[in-house]
């Protein structure tokens, strides 16, 4: 270059030098870090498991009566105590994630404190410990913090309501489905059952707790195999199940439209997102529910094999049988039904899982994948998340630019935000199944690799549905699926916003440029 010619460094430098220099800055407080609820959820969470972690491992939770590592009889050991400490961080955060998989058997493992504990974090992990510390401040101050008021919106999954208003009807549709499921359960064991009176309030209050919170842990030995003959119990589980499931803006929504109301106004109106999750739901639960009893029928869901059937008694007149046939039928599209509920998100079980057959097995996992509904207690991708990636594929493929439903537009954003929780998700699952592939050799040598599957997608949904091979796991593979179980809670796609910020739009827009995909 000739002497005339300026570099970009030395035009740099010149400018650099030409600029005032810059006015002190003055001194004030330092700045608060920003409140991330993403953060918050995930520590709350840490603190239940772990403060539930140590109270199962006290001599009062303790069938035996002693601390989880000095088994009567044996000489201590720290193997023992890191076998005790692992399997009860595997209940506690079972229970506090609403997963429902259970290592030991609870009923002679646990007394009555160690159950009232895996309750409490039931209760708690349902409902987000944030959401009830929100209501404490709330109460004491007679408000919801700015911070609270933005957690709670977010957990609820509600975006146009004031957080104190939802947070007086999530307790009260929480504490009424919850008190009226225990009546009605009450009922079933203590005048159809035969249990005591103390016995059949406290399996009552329990398995309420556990249905409406979508946790699945039962005091039943077997789950619900023994209740898979009551139609009744099965129905009312169900439906706590689905309600609990369903949303708390959702039952907000529905509760307060009057359809009756002539004036419009008065009236209110049903919103998209609730349209979404009902029909969902629906079409899920009965659509599922038609489609694994009619692969069950003369499978898992059979209740009395020597029972004769429906058609051979109608058609020899036998007016007895045919009664029999027919409790018999309804009490089997009952339990396939309820069966169909509970594997979305709940961890019961009301037939023996080994005894599935695997076309539904596989139908059982796309039920878990999918889940409930947002700011539910149910895990999984959410059905809405599954009706937006939907409807952006069917708008892809007519070839239209905005994508439509009940005449509303969903944005961009939300159709952008579904497709990463979608992929978030599944590389989550597919993450945890690699790893565990080479951990869990005794599990795959007796049950297979698909029984390792179905286990993560189980812990990774909070479903808590299992091919009797959780006992099976061994301890690497026991923490590993608590740690899944841990994600599902609080969501893939909540840990990657914890951990890094989002970044900041851009000054400069580049130019385009196609490429080819597909």
């Amino acid at each position: 270059m000739n002497g005339d010619t300026l570099t970009l460094r030395d035009f740099r430098e010149r400018l650099r030098d030409a600029a005032p220099p810059p006015a002190p800055r003055r001194a004030g407080p330092p700045r608060r870090r920003p409140f991330n609820p993403h953060r918050t959820l995930a520590i709350t969470f840490l603190a239940l498991i772990s403060l539930g972690t140590f109270l199962l491992c006290t001599p009062w939770a303790q069938s035996d009566h002693c601390w989880a590592w000095l088994a009567p009889g044996r000489a201590f050991s720290w193997a023992k105590v890191g076998e005790a400490l692992l399997d009860n961080l595997f209940m506690a955060t079972s229970a506090s994630c609403v997963t429902g998989l259970s290592v030991v058997d609870v009923p002679s493992t646990y007394t009555f404190f160690g159950q009232a504990v895996l309750l409490g974090c039931v209760q708690l992990g349902g409902i987000s410990l944030v959401t009830l510390g929100t209501m404490i401040v709330s109460i004491l101050l007679g408000r919801v913090p700015f911070g609270g008021e933005r957690q709670l919106v977010l957990s609820l999954g509600s975006t146009g309501r004031r957080a104190d208003s939802l947070l007086g009807q999530t307790f009260r549709y929480v504490f009424g489905f919850e008190l009226a499921g225990a009546l009605l359960l009450f009922a079933r064991y203590y005048w159809h059952h035969g249990y005591a009176l103390a016995e059949a309030a406290w399996f009552a209050v329990f398995h309420a707790v556990s249905a409406f919170c979508n946790a699945g842990l039962s005091l039943h030995s077997q789950n619900l195999i023994e209740m898979r003959g009551d139609a009744p119990y099965l129905i009312v589980v169900a439906l706590l199940v689905a309600a609990g499931g369903i949303g708390f803006l959702v039952l907000s929504n529905v509760f307060e439209y009057r359809f009756w109301r002539r004036d419009l106004r008065r009236r209110g109106h049903i919103i998209l997102q609730a349209r979404l999750v009902l029909w969902m739901s629906l079409i899920l639960t009965f659509g599922g529910g038609a489609l694994f009893a009619a692969l069950e029928w003369n499978g898992s869901l059979t209740i009395d094999p020597a029972a004769p059937g429906l058609l051979p008694s109608l058609l020899g007149g036998d007016w007895p049988a045919t009664l029999h046939a027919l409790s018999a039928d309804f009490e089997e599209a009952c339990a396939g039904v309820a069966q169909a509920v509970f594997f979305r998100t709940a961890g019961f079980n009301a037939i023996p899982m080994g005894e599935v057959s695997h076309p539904a097995n596989v139908l059982s996992v796309l039920l878990m994948l999918v889940g409930g509904a947002p700011g539910s207690m149910a895990g999984g991708i959410k059905t809405t998340t599954l009706v937006v990636v939907l409807l952006t594929i069917r708008a892809y493929i007519r070839g239209e630019a905005q994508v439509q439903v009940h005449h509303r537009t969903i944005p961009d954003s939300i159709c952008r935000e579904a497709m990463v929780i979608l992929f978030f998700y599944l590389a989550t699952v597919f993450a945890f199944y690699f790893v565990l592939l080479f951990t869990e050799a005794r599990l795959i040598a007796r049950h297979g690799e698909f029984a390792l599957f179905y286990e993560v997608s189980s812990a990774v949904g909070t479903v808590g549905v299992t091919l009797d091979s959780t006992p099976l796991l061994s301890p690497l593979g026991r923490l590993l699926v608590s740690l899944a179980m841990f994600l599902g809670r609080i969501g893939p796609i909540s840990l990657a916003l914890m951990m890094a910020s989002r970044a900041q739009a851009p000054h400069v827009r580049y130019p385009e440029e196609t490429i080819s995909v597909g």
